[in-house]
C-alpha cells in the first residue's frame, strides 16, 4: 500500500519527515519506500498547484495512494491541542443562500472521509481565510486545504487535524505543535494497520 502525506507547511512536516526517515526528492517532495510526503503551501490554490505538479513531474497515479492530510486547524469549541480526524469535508467560503443553495456549498461538499474506530471525528470546513466567527454550534474544525485535496482521486482519504486555536478560548498562546505529534504517529499507525 502506498501512502502520501499531504501537509501545508514546512514546519508541520519537518518532524514527520525525520520520524519516517523520508529522503528529499525535490524542493517539497520526500519519499521512503511506500511513504511519500508533499509540502503544498497554505490554501486550496497551494494544494491544487502542488498536487498537479506532483502528477505532472513524477507521473503519479493518485488512485494507488492512501492520502493522509496532517495539519493544524482552528475550531469553534474543541480544546487547543486536541487531535481529531475530519469526518466530512465542506467548502466554507461563499454564502449562496440567496441563490437557493446550502450556506456552505462547494464542489465535493460534503465529502465523506475515511475514519478509524475509537478516534474522535468532527466535520471540517475549508475556508480561504481565518475563521473568526461562525454560526456552527456542533463541534467543528476549520482549515484552508482539505476541501481542495478531496478534488483529487485518491484511493482513500484521511485527515488528521491538531487544534491550534479556538474561537471559545485563549489557549492558543500555549499551543505547541510538537506536543501533539505522538498522537499523530499513533493515528497514522492505526491507519496503516487498518489498510494492511
Amino acid at each position: 500500500m502506498k501512502y502520501l502525506f499531504v501537509i501545508a507547511m514546512e514546519k508541520e512536516a519537518q518532524k514527520i519527515i525525520k520520524h519516517y526517515k523520508l529522503k528529499k526528492i525535490d524542493d517539497n517532495y520526500y519519499k521512503n519506500d511506500n511513504r511519500e510526503l508533499i509540502v503544498t503551501d497554505i490554501s486550496r490554490n497551494g494544494i491544487t498547484s502542488s498536487l498537479v505538479n506532483l502528477i505532472y513531474k513524477y507521473n503519479l497515479n493518485f488512485k494507488e495512494y492512501i492520502m493522509i492530510n496532517i495539519g493544524m486547524c482552528g475550531s469553534n469549541n474543541l480544546k487547543v491541542g486536541e487531535t481529531v480526524l475530519a469526518r466530512q469535508s465542506f467548502g466554507y467560503h461563499f454564502d449562496l443562500t440567496s441563490f437557493g443553495d446550502p450556506l456552505y456549498y462547494s464542489l465535493n461538499s460534503p465529502f465523506k472521509m475515511n475514519l478509524i474506530k475509537n478516534i474522535k471525528a468532527v466535520d471540517c470546513y475549508t475556508s480561504d481565510g481565518f475563521v473568526l466567527k461562525t454560526p456552527i454550534k456542533e463541534e467543528a474544525i476549520f482549515d484552508m486545504e482539505l476541501n481542495g485535496i478531496v478534488n483529487f482521486p485518491f484511493k482513500k482519504y484521511y485527515s488528521i487535524k491538531i487544534v491550534s486555536d479556538s474561537l471559545d478560548n485563549k489557549e492558543y498562546k500555549d499551543f505547541k505543535y510538537d506536543d501533539s505529534l505522538e498522537n499523530v504517529y499513533k493515528i497514522i499507525q492505526e491507519i496503516i494497520n487498518q489498510n494492511n
